[in-house]
């Protein structure tokens, strides 16, 4: 699997709906249940929000980004898709095989 980040940004403002947010809520819950979801949570400065997913492609994690209530009901009104290569002790922080 692949890596990705999506940074959710143009944040509605004023008060956010109960059933809007509990329906993020169970779509998070759904990603996270099926292994694709590896972190996500909004900014300390209210401006946007991140998430990073375990995917095939950028193209899969658009769909399922979509499928986002926030994101279909226009709550944040852009996000950005980046694939990235993670760096970590497995790998040897991308300095090659141990």
């Amino acid at each position: 699997m692949r890596s990705f980040l999506v940074l959710l940004g143009n944040k509605q403002t004023g008060s956010l709906g109960a059933d809007l947010l509990e329906q993020h809520v169970r779509h998070l819950a759904a990603m996270s249940s099926l292994g694709r979801l590896r972190l996500c949570g909004p900014f300390t400065d209210e401006g946007g929000a991140v998430m990073m997913f375990s995917g095939g492609s950028a193209e899969e994690v658009e769909e399922w980004v979509m499928q986002d209530p926030f994101v279909r009901e226009r709550y944040y009104g852009s996000y950005d898709i980046k694939e990235f290569t993670e760096a970590n002790e497995a790998n040897r922080w991308l300095m090659g095989k141990p």
